[in-house]
Order: structure tokens, then C-alpha cells, then sequence
């Protein structure tokens, strides 16, 4: 079995703690909660997603004069796509950086994986609207979810919400709602392991070791 197998065999779980640890509180988050988290974020993806179809989404999205912009320019640290809410009169943007998921597109045509650029637009489309349903009214998963106690000097508490679960939410959400065989993540790993392979590998790693920690949680 190759890289890609693996990947695209893995569990929902184990992408979510992947990205659960690139969360800025995750260090203070006791791993007994790590479950509590994932189930969270995947949870809210999965509701939103059966409320809608593509073309159900692609209506929403014109009747609420979110713009989709399908943009040529050459994106900062390959960026897939963005949502920008409406801010000082401007209407909503969904923004598709054309030139990253032609190079998605062309090394899984290398790697002989059928995709074509109307699924890669179409899965990222979702992503962002999940984007904008939290901006329309939805809520935010990190916000009704449990925060995470901060100790300043070792006195002062705060608490801060786990922001990750928005992506988690939002990978779960699109991969449904496309019906996408794998993880939006696996896209990235692929497109990383064309441009650095070391780093490709250590991403590899990091998701087989998620893997196993789901499963023996």
C-alpha cells in the first residue's frame, strides 16, 4: 500500500487531532478531552452537512451576494481558499486560488488519482460556505463548545475557546457534502509531498501516529 492509500484510508478522527494539535491552546488541553474536541468539531460538520447539496449551497450563496472569486493570483504559502465576511459595506467573498488547486489537480493526475478541477473548486466551495453559514447566524462550534483554563503566573485564570474546531467542523462539512472519498487533508499532503518530501513524510507520520491514538482512545 502506498502513501496515498494510507492517507486516504484513515479515519475523520485521526485528521481531526491532527489539527487539533495545531491548535495554539493544545498544550493545555488534558488528553483525556481530546475525544471530547474531535467529537465536537466532526459533530457540527456532519449536522451542517445534512442540510444541504452543492446546488442547494450555490443558491445560498447567491442569495446571499457572497461573491466567488476564482482568483489567478498566485497565493502566500499556497493557500487553498478563503472566506471574507462582509465587513464596511462590502459584500462576502469566497475566494478559490486558482494556480494552488491546478498544482493539486496535475500531481494527482502524475500519480494517475481521479480528480478533476471542478471536484477540487466544488470541495473547497463547501469549505468556505461552512465559513459562512458560522458568519450567517450558524454559530460557532469553538465558541458553544467547553473552553480551555489558562493560568497566567500561575494565579490569574482565563479561558480560551479551541478555534480548531472551526476547520475540523468545516473539513467535515465539505468532505460530506461532496461526498469527497477522502480527507480535504490528504489534498495538502499531496501537494506537499511535491514540493518538500521530508516534509511530506513527517505529515505522514504524524497522521499514522493520530491514527493509532484514536483508536486507542
Amino acid at each position: 500500500m502506498n502513501d496515498w492509500e494510507q492517507l486516504e484510508r484513515l479515519s475523520g478522527e485521526a485528521f481531526a487531532l491532527v489539527l487539533l494539535r495545531q491548535d495554539p491552546v493544545f498544550g493545555r488541553i488534558p488528553p483525556k478531552k481530546y475525544g471530547y474536541y474531535i467529537r465536537q468539531g466532526i459533530r457540527s460538520g456532519q449536522q451542517a452537512a445534512e442540510r444541504w447539496t452543492l446546488p442547494g449551497l450555490a443558491r445560498r450563496l447567491e442569495e446571499d451576494g457572497v461573491e466567488v472569486c476564482r482568483s489567478g493570483e498566485t497565493p502566500p504559502m499556497d493557500i487553498h481558499s478563503e472566506y471574507c465576511p462582509a465587513e464596511n459595506g462590502r459584500a462576502p467573498v469566497v475566494r478559490l486560488y486558482i494556480p494552488t488547486l491546478e498544482k493539486i489537480c496535475a500531481a494527482a493526475q502524475r500519480r494517475g488519482i481521479p480528480v478533476t478541477m471542478e471536484q477540487l473548486e466544488q470541495l473547497h466551495l463547501a469549505h468556505e460556505f461552512y465559513h459562512h453559514l458560522e458568519h450567517s447566524g450558524a454559530g460557532d462550534v469553538s465558541l458553544t463548545s467547553e473552553p480551555v483554563e489558562i493560568r497566567l503566573l500561575w494565579v490569574i485564570r482565563r479561558t480560551r475557546a479551541v478555534r480548531s474546531l472551526r476547520e475540523i467542523a468545516a473539513h467535515t462539512f465539505a468532505q460530506s457534502v461532496c461526498a469527497s472519498p477522502c480527507h480535504p487533508l490528504v489534498w495538502d499532503w499531496l501537494l506537499l509531498n511535491e514540493e518538500d518530501e521530508d516534509q511530506a513524510k513527517a505529515f505522514l507520520n504524524l497522521c499514522r501516529q493520530a491514527e493509532q491514538s484514536v483508536k486507542g482512545a
